[in-house]
């Protein structure tokens, strides 16, 4: 995962800027009621599925613990607690005199806060404090200033993290104007009340260094509290739910095959898993030869017939999303990328650049290092990948769709099939050229033998990637019993 880089939530509505939102430290502001919490746990739950340390800073009696781990998926997926009530009333115990003690107790929270952040300093961190708020009404502004900057000072020199500081109120409230000069900058909410609902606002007002021209984005709150975001976004009519993520649909509404409904960036994903789900596929390819670099993926014992069909197809929906949710997959324009169902998985071919297949593994890896934590073992998804390149034809089927094949998808998929689960297995013509780009790859791409014999014959150096987060160091079991 890029170190450097940060996703906060709606980025894409309310960032305008030419560069990559960076990692920074963001006051968040709004009234009581416009959603601070609410972003903030979506902020966390993303981290979580891309990895990252996340750590959440309660300052208030209202949010139990209980009440925090509801918002999170299970509660071994949820992010550090802290509760300042109860770190003050540990720090009471200690002295006899509460009054002297209560100047300390910032002060010891703040080393108590980067102690944690400290013993995770090479993973990236996200970093919420819920809220200000509660912490002005408790301490004197100076002490909660010092805590701020304290706190502010150590991430920046951290590097590789982000956080969000709430604050209820106005951005002209002297508050606002006071913590929003200690920190990146200042995101903004606002809440209208009407006859039929709440209709919530967000912005980035300011942000230090970077270019963005402050524009609202309106936001809605589903029941099961994750954020949707967009000018149109209220619930769609009779309360639909997407038959791909399952989440209520909000705003503009795709009926796909059999009139099923569907968020429509959910059904353009759905068609692309054509075979999977009976549907077609549809690219915008020119016939010829192409060359390509293939990531080729399968899950791992999902013909297992002791799996019911149902916990088979959430396997590959939920495998679906998360590739979608990679940068390396998203962030390639539809017309660089060909992507094929196999049945079990998929094939994704990038025209452009060789990294992209082994970005997209390792930030698969970690997605579902966060995916599978804490679930039962059928519940979890285990995954085999093969990456390779070289060239392919593009062809038209009976029907008139596109399809594909090749040297390039054929070399990934047997190289894949010699995996076991966890491993990203390299034909060596993609593992000598990543190689020769980067150190990095040198460090994390290893052989594995020098000249494997793979079907009529063919021999091929075989490499794989790993490190202590992503891939299998392990021997692959055909390897060692044919090799």
């Amino acid at each position: 995962m890029d170190q450097n880089k940060t996703l906060i939530p709606g980025q894409n509505y309310i960032f305008s800027g030419s560069e990559d939102f960076p990692r920074c430290v963001m006051l968040l502001v709004g009234p009581s009621g416009s959603g601070k919490t609410a972003y903030s746990m979506q902020f966390l739950r993303e981290g979580i599925t891309d990895g990252d340390y996340c750590l959440y800073i309660n300052c208030s009696y209202a949010l139990s613990h209980e009440r925090f781990d509801s918002y999170f998926y299970n509660k071994t997926e949820a992010p550090e607690f802290l509760s300042l009530p109860s770190f003050q009333k540990v720090e009471e115990v200690r002295s006899d005199n509460s009054a002297s003690n209560n100047t300390e107790i910032l002060s010891n929270l703040l080393k108590h806060v980067t102690r944690s952040l400290s013993k995770n300093q090479l993973t990236p961190a996200r970093v919420v404090v819920d809220s200000l708020t509660d912490i002005i009404a408790r301490f004197s502004n100076e002490e909660v200033q010092r805590f701020v900057a304290g706190l502010y000072d150590f991430l920046k020199a951290r590097g590789n993290a982000t956080a969000l500081f709430t604050l209820a109120g106005t951005v002209s409230a002297p508050a606002a104007d006071v913590f929003g000069s200690l920190v990146d900058g200042i995101i903004q909410l606002r809440m209208e009340d009407s006859d039929e609902e709440v209709q919530r606002d967000i912005r980035i007002l300011s942000l230090k260094t970077i270019h963005n021209v402050p524009k609202w984005a309106r936001f809605h709150i589903a029941k099961n509290g994750n954020l949707h975001f967009g000018q149109d976004n209220t619930p769609s009519e009779k309360g639909l739910q997407c038959k791909l993520c399952h989440e209520p649909i909000v705003g503009p509404v795709a009926m796909g095959e059999a009139e099923s409904p569907f968020h429509p960036s959910c059904l353009d994903t759905y068609r692309k898993l054509g075979e999977i789900y009976g549907s077609n596929m549809i690219y915008t390819l020119q016939p010829g030869v192409v060359s390509t670099s293939f990531f080729f993926i399968d899950i791992v014992g999902l013909s297992d017939p002791l799996l019911s069909v149902e916990n088979q197809i959430k396997k590959i929906e939920d495998l679906n999303l998360l590739i979608g949710s990679c940068d390396a997959f998203s962030r390639v324009p539809r017309d660089e990328k060909i992507i094929l169902p196999t049945g079990d998985g998929m094939a994704v071919g990038f025209l452009m650049n060789p990294e992209l297949p082994l970005q997209l593994s390792i930030q698969l890896h970690r997605k579902l290092r966060a995916f599978n934590a804490g679930k039962v073992l059928d519940k979890t998804i285990g995954v085999r990948i093969g990456l390779s390149s070289g060239s392919v034809f593009v062809v038209s089927d009976i029907n008139n769709n596109q399809n594909v094949w090749g040297p390039g998808i054929i070399m990934a998929r047997r190289v894949m099939d010699l995996g076991d689960s966890g491993h990203i297995l390299l034909a060596d013509n993609i593992a000598e050229t990543l190689m020769h780009l980067k150190d990095e790859y040198k460090k994390m791409i290893k052989p594995v033998s020098m000249g494997y014999k793979i079907k009529h014959g063919q021999l091929v150096k075989l490499y794989s990637a790993y490190s202590e987060d992503f891939g299998n160091p392990a021997m692959p079991a055909r390897v060692l019993e044919l090799g």
